[in-house]
């Protein structure tokens, strides 16, 4: 959408805002003085079709609905005609969106006597709106949710292309505002054991919680294809800058391993990679772009790869791949933080041999491949609902 057109859109939302019930527009009527209040603060409203991360935040939001919590929602810039803030606001969250009573959310917050706390989703909110909001809410306990460490991501990709000044850079910002910003904080919300030892160095061990991403087999393993029946490969990717190395680094080093001994495997990679890449360096892959959808995918693919060369965090593809009963082909980044073994959980490969080794195995053995579709149940049970009600209630 060219500038021109953002710009009328803009004004077009802001003229209808004034025909609108702002009471309504905030969904406010669902607030109890009598419960509990939490407020989520993030960069962007969570698109859960679209992200891991977003999904994992709706999930959380969910939990504290589920356990009696007043919840509001905030990102800027959002309209009541958002199809995300609808969903919200079906679930009775209360979301705050543009508006002429409020003239932005820290006066909306004053409405409220009490907020009991305050999640900054990842480190763009905390960096945004954290001294604002506590400006405004000195009593309310504050969690900064690090949905991955940015600081280390960023160490590992500066060891990838060490001459890259925007990776320093950021390097330096993100470690700013995680270690020292970050344990001003009255708790601190780790993806994985992992993150939380490397947390340990910066901040009392005490206020950092484990709390990784949600999920739960969303299928019967009886309704998805057999061995026979699957065929492909998939990837799902986005603009983010460790998944756009692994699409060239899947490309141009490991499928032309592959396709020597099986030129007809098929790639498809899911999610807007486009933004980043130009697709006509890449004509053997299949670019499906957002899919509204993903199930069938996963349900009719022989495998799904996350070839990940650098990053951080626990990622949430691979757990989605579990869901539908899929194997997994990754690295040591791919898998870290989850508990998994090679051969057992996933196939782990760092090399673009050893990768275009594991692929071609798992492609051709019927019985590696029903051991990992069989394993991904258990390869879900750190990651259910129920653990992470369970770390919530000790916040």
């Amino acid at each position: 959408m060219g500038i021109i057109k953002k710009i009328k859109k803009h004004f077009e939302r802001k003229e209808k805002l004034k025909i609108l019930n702002t009471q309504e527009i905030v969904n406010i009527t669902s607030f109890n003085p009598s419960k509990r209040t939490i407020l989520f603060a993030s960069r962007d409203i969570p698109s859960h079709d679209k992200d891991s991360g977003s999904n994992r935040l709706k999930e959380i939001i969910m939990i504290y609905k589920k356990a009696g919590f007043n919840c509001i929602l905030f990102a800027p810039h959002i309209f009541e005609d958002n199809s995300y803030v609808q969903f919200y606001q079906q679930h009775d969250i209360i979301v705050f969106v543009e508006n002429t009573k409020y003239k932005n959310i820290y006066e909306f917050l004053t409405h409220f006597k009490k907020v009991n706390y305050v999640w900054f989703n990842g480190p763009l909110a905390l960096n945004l709106f954290y001294k604002k909001i506590k400006n405004i809410l000195p009593s309310s306990k504050f969690i900064y949710d690090m949905v991955d460490i940015h600081f280390l991501r960023f160490k590992r990709a500066i060891e990838l292309e060490p001459n890259r000044i925007s990776l320093k850079k950021n390097f330096k910002h993100f470690y700013r505002l995680e270690t020292v910003i970050a344990p001003q904080l009255d708790y601190i919300i780790a993806i994985s054991d992992k993150e939380k030892d490397i947390m340990r160095k910066y901040a009392d061990e005490e206020k950092i919680l484990t709390i990784s991403n949600i999920h739960y087999p969303k299928i019967d393993i009886s309704e998805r294809n057999d061995f026979e029946a699957s065929s492909g490969i998939i990837f799902i990717g986005s603009i983010h800058e460790p998944n756009i190395d692994a699409v060239k680094f899947l490309y141009e080093k490991i499928m032309p391993l592959v396709w020597k001994e099986n030129p007809e495997l098929e790639v498809s990679v899911i999610g807007n990679v486009a933004e980043k890449l130009d697709l006509k360096q890449y004509p053997k892959f299949k670019f499906l772009g957002f899919v509204e959808s993903i199930e069938d995918h996963f349900m009719k693919s022989k495998l799904m790869v996350a070839p990940l060369r650098f990053g951080a965090g626990v990622k949430g593809k691979i757990g989605q791949a579990f869901e539908y009963f899929l194997p997994v082909v990754t690295t040591d980044i791919g898998a870290e933080g989850m508990q998994l073994l090679n051969e057992k959980n996933v196939l782990i490969a760092n090399d673009e041999k050893s990768f275009a080794e594991a692929i071609i195995q798992l492609n051709n053995d019927e019985k590696l491949w029903g051991t990992l579709c069989e394993n991904s149940a258990d390869s879900l049970k750190p990651f259910s609902v129920e653990q992470i009600e369970g770390k919530i209630k000790n916040l």
